[in-house]
């Protein structure tokens, strides 16, 4: 058994919470010690569902994160809460786990990034595509030099209809609490571009829009939900999800596309869209001796002159693909000392930059200058 204790305050008791049963599961040293959401009938139920009785509850961050015995702050709350409750968490001098993204504006971020720095703790990022086992693959493969420079991307995550309208129909739809979409969904992606191609984007150009979401298509909602309520249009459970996915108030796209230059002249294009029967998770990186394609749980590689293409089949498992077990089990080893964090604050600063400036280019119908950012942050 571990003799080093460590005591958790859990900010945000909503689904992805749930992700910590993985940690507590496992490890009788780690201890929710308090939990902070408005809600306390759902604080309850999250407490009671990760096998503890004796945790306190509180509405407000600062009391749950000076509670005795905190030694790490875990981040669920809505995005826009996110950089206040990192800045509670490091002026108490907690370390910080904090689900993405960072922040959902620029200045915050570089608040929240310098109080890190000028802080003795540590700050974890969940980016948890880079925990999942197909990911990393990628990465070995293209740092093995497998298919040479990487000359372009092409990659893009297109949702099914069941998770397109969970998004539009809960807190995630409006800006005010999530941010843009490309931020709120697509920062894992962004994090992955920038990881697989080792270098930032200087430059980037973004054409998007709302196109599927609107009154005149509510005819599909009531056409495909059957008389017990269900369909694809209610896929997901929520208790405070609006009705309609298409007659709701909202201030998000549905559709985006995203050309990114970066620092060392690998240029890539991003698709996003939230309405498909065929969803799809993919990218196709071309490099200066061969070529990788990434889909779901397949990578298939093919370098100039082979004969055949080469197939590497990873299982996918529940929960990110894989990647919410490895992570909960690194981020102990981070607790405890052992590893240090795969995702850090450096990581959450740059992929939320990079949204925004996406953001910016696409609401502008400009081009946006993403190296002037970086050099204003010491980037």
């Amino acid at each position: 058994m571990d003799s080093k204790k460590i005591g958790i305050c859990m900010i945000g008791a909503g689904l992805r919470s749930n992700v910590t049963r993985l940690l507590f599961g496992k490890h009788s040293n780690v201890k929710l010690v308090s939990i902070c959401d408005p809600d306390h009938k759902r604080a309850a139920e999250r407490v009671e569902s990760l096998g503890f009785n004796d945790v306190k509850i509180f509405s407000q961050c600062e009391e749950a994160i000076n509670q005795p015995g905190v030694d790490w702050v875990m981040i669920f709350s809505p995005n826009t809460c996110h950089a206040g409750h990192i800045m509670a968490a490091l002026k108490a001098g907690k370390n910080v786990f904090t689900e993405k993204p960072m922040a959902t504006t620029i200045e915050d971020c570089e608040e929240v990034f310098k109080a890190f720095n000028n802080s003795n703790c540590q700050l974890v990022t969940g980016f948890v595509l880079r925990y999942s086992p197909i990911y990393r693959k990628v990465k070995e493969l293209l740092d093995a030099g497998t298919i040479g420079k990487i000359i372009s991307v092409e990659a893009d995550e297109n949702l099914s209809v069941e998770l397109g309208a969970y998004i539009m129909k809960n807190w995630r739809r409006l800006r005010a609490n999530a941010g843009p979409y490309i931020l709120e969904k697509c920062c894992h992606d962004l994090d992955l571009l920038s990881w697989f191609i080792g270098s930032l984007p200087c430059k980037t150009a973004s054409f998007g829009g709302l196109n599927f979401y609107l009154p005149e298509n509510d005819y599909l909602r009531i056409e495909h939900t059957k008389s017990d309520g269900t369909g694809p249009f209610n896929y997901y459970p929520d208790p405070n999800a609006v009705e309609s996915p298409f007659t709701c108030d909202k201030d998000i796209v549905d559709n985006q596309v995203i050309i990114l230059e970066y620092r060392n002249g690998v240029r890539a294009t991003f698709h996003t869209s939230m309405s498909n029967p065929i969803p799809e998770r993919r990218m196709y990186i071309s490099g200066s001796e061969g070529t990788l394609v990434l889909s779901y749980g397949k990578i298939s590689v093919r370098r100039i002159g082979e004969e055949a293409v080469r197939y590497y089949d990873l299982e996918i498992t529940d929960g990110h693909a894989g990647g919410d077990q490895v992570i909960m089990d690194e981020f102990y080893k981070a607790m405890m000392g052992e590893l240090p964090p795969k995702s850090t604050g450096l990581e959450g600063l740059e992929s939320a930059v990079i949204a925004l400036s996406i953001d910016k280019a696409q609401r502008s119908n400009t081009v946006v200058d993403i190296e002037s950012i970086w050099q204003k942050l010491g980037h």
